[in-house]
């Protein structure tokens, strides 16, 4: 049995016609597993209603709500008037009975977050997963009115995961336990239809896998079932050279590593999770990234090893930056100064970007998170600390070591009097990074890419 799983993101859910195409794209595969995000905005709306709600505007967040529900309804009421099916009236009812339960819910979890004036990390979890539960349940009933057995699952029973609320680690030893259920409907002749994102704690309460989850949620099932390929379908015909929101002259790039694609996702492209690779890696799974608008384009194929002929695969870059650079007090010095800073990333849990040090100063750049306060007071305890925001992160991804001076040369005679805040150059990832003004970052990334790949 050749399983396919399939994600498809917001974009992909956004209204009633780009339902149609993603349940065509569904039936060209013989056994097809589909992940869907939630509908476009619906997540950020979602937490922006808990948010008012924590804020004492209960009224705004229960209309907020509201927005959500019939907005979905109008989805709903769109396609089935435009496919019309005999068993239209039970499809709608079912999809009615659901949409009042999960908006039902989401008033409960509001009022409750009202009461205690707090969005805390676990409710946060479980109002922003409602999205998913909804997309998922609509589209899978949609799927019938177009004479395609797909059957809506539950992610909480499959996807099983750690307390880490917004950030949570999957457990794969219960996942691939969990996992035989999806054989048994595919078995049946039904593709399964599942909430990419959230999952749930060992305690019953619903966990979520971070940004962009929903492609890692994908990954998780796909090593989990040993599929032939995960497939991330979006807007774009795969991963670009650089952002092509941004970068005009940006180009999809046809066949990436593994490890390249999760540099870039870690480093600022939009198109993959940055968890999602290590699952398909550890199967030996490709991954591919098509374009639903224009399916017959090639796309981008993830691979283990990939062919790379030029200086560098790609520029990415990450706005909203800050950069720290801690200086030891004279009575603290050497390696246990550098082991204290390290220490306080790590009760923190904060990803640094790039650093540079020596034996009395670190500078980190990181994003600039809820958690910079908090980790600038731990940090002055060991030195001084200067904290430098506004910046942004600009990364030339897959440098080639041979041609690493011709490379240089040309990034310095690009960026001019440009002045770099930062620069620090890691030989076995085969990343330049630089960290600049966030207001020259765009056309600085665009400088570069420009002598890059034109």
């Amino acid at each position: 049995m050749d399983l396919h799983v399939l994600k498809f993101g917001g974009t992909s859910m956004n209204d009633h016609k780009t339902w149609k195409k993603v349940l065509e794209i569904i039936k060209k595969y013989e056994y097809p597993i589909v992940v869907v995000s939630a509908t476009a905005k619906t997540t950020r709306q979602l937490i922006e209603a808990g948010k008012l709600a924590a804020d004492n505007k209960l009224e705004k967040a229960l209309v907020l709500g509201e927005s959500i529900k019939l907005r979905h309804l109008g989805i709903l009421h769109n396609f089935l008037r435009e496919n019309p099916h005999p068993k239209r009236a039970l499809i709608e009812e079912s999809c009615e009975k659901k949409l009042d339960e999960k908006i039902g819910l989401l008033h409960k979890f509001l009022t409750y977050t009202h009461k205690v004036g707090e969005l805390t990390p676990a409710m946060k979890d479980a109002i922003a997963s409602i999205g998913e539960q909804i997309s998922s349940y609509l589209l899978a009933q949609c799927g019938l009115a177009t004479d395609q057995l797909t059957q809506f699952v539950e992610a909480k029973k499959i996807i099983k995961t750690d307390k880490n609320y917004g950030n949570a680690h999957p457990n794969l030893a219960l996942i691939n336990q969990k996992i035989g259920s999806l054989e048994t409907i595919l078995d049946g002749g039904f593709t399964p239809v599942i909430g990419g994102f959230y999952g749930e704690a060992p305690d019953g309460t619903t966990t979520t896998l971070g940004f962009e989850g929903s492609d890692y949620s994908a990954s998780l099932i796909g090593g989990a079932l040993h599929a032939k390929s995960i497939e991330i379908w979006t807007d774009v015909s795969g991963v670009y050279t650089s952002d092509p929101r941004f970068i005009k002259d940006a180009k999809p790039i046809p066949e990436l590593s593994y490890f390249d694609a999760t540099e870039m996702a870690y480093f600022g492209s939009k198109v993959l999770h940055p968890s999602t690779l290590k699952p398909a890696q550890e199967r030996n799974i490709p991954v591919l990234v098509k374009n639903m608008f224009a399916p017959d384009d090639l796309g981008t194929k993830i691979i283990r090893e990939s062919k790379q002929t030029q200086k560098a695969l790609a520029v990415s870059f990450k706005e909203d930056m800050a950069l720290l650079t801690i200086s030891a007090y004279e009575t603290v010095m050497g390696y246990s100064f550098l082991t204290r800073v390290f220490k306080v990333l790590d009760e923190h849990r904060i990803a640094v970007d790039a650093v540079n040090t020596t034996e009395a100063s670190v500078t980190i750049a990181l994003s600039d998170s809820e958690k910079l306060n908090e980790i600038t007071k731990a940090f002055i305890e060991i030195g001084t600390v200067e904290v430098q925001k506004n910046t942004g992160l600009i990364s030339i991804i897959g440098c080639r070591i041979s041609d690493a001076d011709q490379l240089t040369a040309q990034i310095f005679e690009c960026i001019g009097d440009t002045n770099l805040e930062m620069i620090s150059f890691t030989k076995e990832k085969r990343i330049l990074n630089m960290v600049v003004d966030e207001k020259l970052m765009v056309e600085t990334a665009n400088q570069i890419h420009k002598k890059l790949f034109d």
